[in-house]
């Protein structure tokens, strides 16, 4: 079974062997590629080339075209702030949005290059490996956004409103690409992901199942990915936007966590993506956390599981660390 199937069955609750990797390479791609990581994503021939060769270099379960927070502002007007070579941009002044509409937001700024690389990766590797495409959440966008005064003139359910059709035009973008999966990312938000979903949880439920309708539409998976969310917040996130997955960055699960994981998979038949400290720990402690993840795994036999880098992978890890992980997680800790 290829590596596509696997990731597939993992989100579907399918999957029979290891759980699936899927790091989150941005920064790293430019690296290896020998080029800064703002002249990377202005040239899709580059931008796919570096995708490819980490494949190349690594021969992950799922390749992640884009994961940069500011793509979709940039494309709204906001200036953005390239701090360093390999670093991701930061919003620095809001633009403006009179009379755009959502072609024109396609057509501006960095997505239609990330639109290009995306289809290149599907025709070109789609069939062995996943290709999945992280966006900026609305949660997360309009905290972003906040220096836009079209999204706060209102009140912030106006702003979800006005949000929508740019956002709809997006992803159906995206899914007619024929990705496996998209990833929302809430998680610049941390905790405080829940208390602004809830705040305004009516205009969220519907602008997010209107998202997420379009991406099962189309045969693929709805994910959000958040940070230190509290396990007890789960069940809030999954009965108010009903995600096939939800990747919880940040956590550090102990035995108690795991069972509560093993609870959630069972009773909601929700995917969990395992953040693993890649970057982060020291090698002997990443690979003290994987050996009690895949203990967790081998004996709960759980199907809905799959590993994620916890963030970003640094760009200046060393290539053999993640060769190292990727061997250990192709055939175990044996």
């Amino acid at each position: 079974m290829n590596a596509r199937l696997v990731f597939r069955n993992a989100l579907q609750g399918k999957n029979d062997g290891r759980p699936p990797f899927v790091p989150f390479i941005y920064g790293l791609a430019a690296r290896t590629a020998n080029v800064s990581l703002r002249d990377m994503v202005v040239d899709a021939s580059c931008y796919t080339n570096a995708l490819e060769g980490v494949y190349g270099l690594l021969g992950q379960d799922v390749i992640v075209s884009n994961f940069d927070t500011t793509l979709e502002s940039e494309s709204f007007g906001c200036e953005v702030d390239w701090p360093g070579e390999y670093n991701p941009p930061t919003v620095v002044r809001g633009g403006g949005l009179s009379g755009l509409r959502p072609e024109d937001f396609m057509s501006r700024g960095r997505i239609p290059v990330v639109m290009e690389v995306t289809k290149r990766l599907t025709l070109s590797l789609g069939r062995d490996v996943a290709v999945a495409c992280a966006l900026t959440g609305p949660c997360a966008f309009l905290e972003i956004v906040r220096m836009l005064k079209e999204f706060h003139a209102g009140n912030k359910d106006e702003a979800i409103k006005l949000l929508g059709p740019f956002f709809t035009k997006l992803v159906k973008s995206l899914c007619e690409l024929k990705v496996d999966a998209l990833f929302f990312r809430e998680d610049p938000l941390g905790r405080k992901f829940v208390e602004d979903l809830l705040q305004s949880k009516e205009a969220y439920k519907a602008l997010y199942g209107t998202l997420f309708n379009i991406v099962r539409a189309f045969n693929a998976f709805p994910v959000i990915v958040t940070k230190d969310l509290s396990l007890e917040a789960i069940k809030d996130v999954h009965s108010l936007l009903k995600p096939v997955g939800m990747v919880l960055l940040g956590n550090r699960f102990g035995e108690s966590d795991l069972d509560f994981i093993k609870e959630m998979v069972n009773s909601l038949k929700l995917s969990f993506g395992v953040p693993l400290p890649i970057g982060i720990d020291t090698q002997e402690d990443l690979w003290n956390r994987l050996s009690k993840i895949e203990s967790f795994v081998s004996k709960s036999r759980l199907k809905y599981l799959f590993y994620t880098s916890d963030g970003e992978i640094p760009h200046d890890i060393a290539i053999e660390i993640l060769h190292a992980l990727m061997d250990r997680l192709r055939t175990g800790s044996k």
